[in-house]
């Protein structure tokens, strides 16, 4: 994190008070905050009469004077002896750092924020605010002066390249130009960007200009290409962002418009309509001065660290193991002690040294490709800002007051996920975030709906929203008969807990069927939150949380306790505990984990497990432990053959052996099954239902490897449903190899927790569901006293080529009175 210090700043000279506002507000929306803008015009007390005054330039070039320097851009002829006059007047070598500069006013802000905010020299800043007028004078057909070139990117063969098309209907005009450049900035290899269709040369990605004058248009195929130490993750980044820049719609042919499946990421089901609000995110202005005791302010560090931790500590249940997370990093030797260090060495000042080091660690997470391991990024600097802001006596992010609305955040953080209210907040929107941040396991927690990945979709003026958690379906500003289905469907979601249909954790269908509702848990506030809302038990207790996030294994009694805490929740009902499943989007970086092309298809789950036999045994002698006296199950991840199944068996009887041999007090037998998410499992199902307990279909694994549709890919949310003809045949194929052998079978995966997809399940021939607690009391109103015999139907299922038809054939298979029963 840096102050606006390390950047050059901006003075804009104008005639009217008006227009420099103006023309600063334009550049803020590409920059932000990150660059200082100041606005020195008009004349009189206010700045309210027409005309340039050398002493409120003056005053700003004063105000605007630090190391970078400062770039004055003049709107007419007499402001720029205004401006001369100004810089006649200033006082020893602070001259040296101004240029007043002959750019374009309007343009030339533009440009030059966007250079100042990469951090870029005063004499680059300069170049591309001179260069603005270039785009417009070339799509005029014009002629462009001979202004100074930027050095090109691509010197010699490139050392990564990559392809991309960009989707935007205005092409790469000037606020995706502004986002390619400002990421670019952020690598140290020197990128290059050209149309593969034209002759032109490549432009240089970290210039705004240099982009525009491209002439890029929607569907234009894009060559990328980058040199240096960090190509490869350059070309990678800027191919994705690239792909990303969907625009919008023109809203005068469309005020508002539903956004296909799959354009923003779902988060957290459920439906949100209402206004809309940003999260305000105070600027944290980090100086570089020194100290002249560094033990004080080590002390005054260490005060503020032992109350940020002892506020995390406060927190329980699944939002305590993720605040467990951020009380892990500040134990890390790389971020506090590190920091102590700057503060004692370098005589940097608290703030100053927690940015740099927590940055220099964010800057490693960013450069990752794992999906997973990028999202911890966010809980980092979270915990540098709060950290920060606690330094400096102020809230690291500011809540919206006034009635409940949607919330628009960049990038939620954990610590303002951890205190948000369901009353007050409808939903959640992220410019980027995604499905595997802490923020997001938050928010499915307290069932509040959200989606990401949305920065290309959120108009600028929106002021109104409605959105589907559950799809990535989204309306801005949406007229009344626009917002009609959400509202809809948003009533029907709500159902008031006190009336849950539930009973015994099952309901009853028309035809007799007799459907149990289980919960998916992490921790003890979801197992607390399942016992509310009436499940019948736990169908997936998952153990990752346990293990990730830290630098060596939990030992054998830091395992039981916690499993303990759970398992006293639901005693006497039964519970079914996953062993960990690591690998793909979930690495741990104390195992033996070495890079993989495809992780999703690597040593994951199950494989890891039994390559690791210590750590695998620790876990289970610890979930023996924690069982005794309740009612436990215990379920293998990600198994593909028979003989994993047996060798996971024969590592159970181990830490059997091992506990009974040192007279441990735990549960034996215990039953032991699988998860059926690899296709090959579900195709070979008879010949696992001999050797296992019980099956529990995992749908989101299962879904992705069938559809080859990695699930946290934005761009194929169409493919990332369990109602998909070949998802559903495969699920019926392991019903009836279950049936057959007499051993149970439920459904863990998300599509458990969608009304329509648990319908299209349970015509499958499931009979157990687990689901978030969020969805139990939904489900079981829409399977309470519902007929759905798809079987009786079999040619139209037959002849279903997507989970959009099958869903349609559900609703044509319901009656009226079954619709009505859905609906009340």
């Amino acid at each position: 994190m840096s102050g606006a210090s390390d950047h050059v700043a901006l003075i804009l000279v104008s005639h009217s008070r008006m227009l420099a506002e103006g023309v600063a507000a334009l550049a803020r929306q590409m920059t932000g905050d990150t660059v200082t803008i100041i606005c020195a015009a008009g004349m009189g007390d206010n700045g309210d009469e027409i005309g340039t005054d050398a002493m409120r330039i003056l005053e700003a070039l004063t105000e605007a004077d630090h190391p970078a320097g400062s770039l004055v851009l003049m709107d007419l002829g007499s402001a720029l002896l205004s401006a001369e006059m100004a810089l006649d007047l200033t006082e020893g070598d602070q001259r040296t750092r101004v240029i007043l500069s002959a750019a374009p006013f309007v343009e030339g802000a533009i440009a030059a924020a966007v250079a100042a905010g990469q951090g870029l020299p005063r004499a680059e800043v300069e170049r591309q605010a001179v260069q603005a007028l270039r785009p417009k004078i070339e799509q005029l057909g014009g002629e462009v002066s001979s202004a100074p070139e930027a050095a090109p990117a691509d010197t010699g063969a490139p050392d990564a390249t990559a392809e991309a098309v960009i989707p935007d209907p205005h092409g790469l005009h000037a606020r995706p130009a502004a986002q390619v450049a400002a990421l670019a900035a952020k690598f140290k290899s020197q990128i290059g960007i050209a149309r593969a269709e034209a002759n032109k040369s490549a432009a240089s990605a970290v210039s705004m200009i240099d982009l525009m004058t491209l002439g890029v248009r929607q569907g234009d195929r894009l060559i990328i290409t980058a040199s240096g130490a960090d190509a490869q993750e350059a070309v990678s980044a800027m191919r994705d962002l690239i792909q990303s820049l969907a625009g919008k719609a023109d809203p005068a042919a469309a005020p508002a418009q539903v956004v296909a499946k799959g354009n923003a990421t779902p988060v957290s089901p459920g439906i949100a309509v209402g206004p809309l609000t940003v999260l305000k995110r105070p600027v944290l202005e980090v100086s570089n001065a020194s100290i002249a005791d560094p033990q004080a302010e080590i002390a005054r560090l260490d005060a503020v660290i032992a109350s940020v931790g002892e506020t995390l500590a406060k927190t329980h249940g699944m939002a305590g193991d993720i605040a467990a997370v951020q009380i892990g990093l500040l134990a890390e030797p790389g971020l506090i002690p590190a920091a102590r260090t700057k503060i004692t060495d370098e005589k940097l000042n608290a703030t100053a040294a927690v940015s740099a080091v927590f940055d220099k660690a964010a800057l490693a997470y960013r450069s990752l490709e794992d999906a997973y391991l990028r999202a911890r990024e966010a809980d980092l600097l979270d915990l540098r800002d709060t950290i920060i802001a606690a330094l400096l006596g102020r809230a690291a992010f500011e809540l919206p007051a006034g009635p409940p609305a949607i919330l628009l955040a960049d990038e939620l953080p954990p610590s303002v996920a951890l205190v948000l209210d369901p009353a007050q907040v409808l939903g959640v929107i992220e410019r980027r975030g995604g499905a595997t941040s802490h923020a997001a396991i938050l928010l499915r927690g307290a069932g509040i709906p959200a989606i990401a990945n949305a920065g290309g979709l959120v108009p600028a003026d929106a002021a109104t929203v409605a959105f589907d958690g559950a799809t990535g379906a989204v309306l801005f500003d949406p007229t009344p008969e626009q917002s009609a289905p959400f509202l809809k469907a948003r009533d029907e979601e709500k159902l008031d807990a006190s009336g849950s249909p539930l009973i015994d954790g099952s309901i009853e269908m028309r035809d007799g069927r007799r459907i149990e509702l289980w919960a998916n848990v992490v921790g003890v506030g979801d197992a607390k939150a399942a016992v509310k809302a009436g499940a019948l038990g736990i169908g997936l207790l998952r153990t990752e949380m346990m293990f990730l996030d830290r630098q060596e294994a939990p030992g054998e009694i830091e395992q039981m306790r916690e499993l303990k805490a759970i398992f006293d929740v639901f005693t006497g009902k039964p519970i079914v505990v996953r062993t960990l499943d690591a690998g793909g989007d979930k690495p741990v970086p104390y195992m033996n984990m070495p890079e993989e092309a495809n992780p999703f298809l690597g040593v994951r789950g199950l494989r890891l497990s039994l390559a690791e036999p210590a750590i695998f045994q620790t876990q289970l002698r610890a979930i023996l432990r924690a069982a005794a006296g309740h009612d436990v199950r215990i379920m293998l991840p990600m198994v593909t053959q028979v003989d994993e199944l047996h060798a996971a068996r024969r590592a159970l009887d181990e830490a059997h052996a091992a506990l009974d041999a040192a007279k441990i007090d735990h549960r034996w037998p215990i039953d032991l099954g699988i998860m059926v998410e690899v296709p090959a499992a579900a195709l070979t199902a008879k010949q696992f239902a001999g050797a296992a307990d019980f099956f529990s279909i995992g749908t989101n694994d299962l879904t992705q490897y069938t559809l080859a549709a990695e699930r946290g890919n934005p761009r194929l949310g169409t493919f990332a449903d369990a109602a998909h003809p070949a998802v559903l045949s495969l699920i019926r194929d392991v019903v009836e190899a279950a049936e057959a052998t007499n051993i149970p079978v439920s459904v863990c995966g998300e599509a458990a927790g969608d009304p329509g997809a648990a319908l299209l399940l349970v015509a499958s021939g499931v009979t157990k569901l687990s689901m978030g607690a969020a969805s139990l009391p939904r489900v079981a109103k829409r399977l309470l006293g519902t007929e759905v015999n798809l079987q009786d139907r079999r040619d139209r299922w037959q002849d279903a080529a997507s989970a959009a038809d099958m869903r349609q054939i559900l609703s044509d298979g319901e009656t009226g009175d079954q619709r009505s029963t859905k609906r009340a």
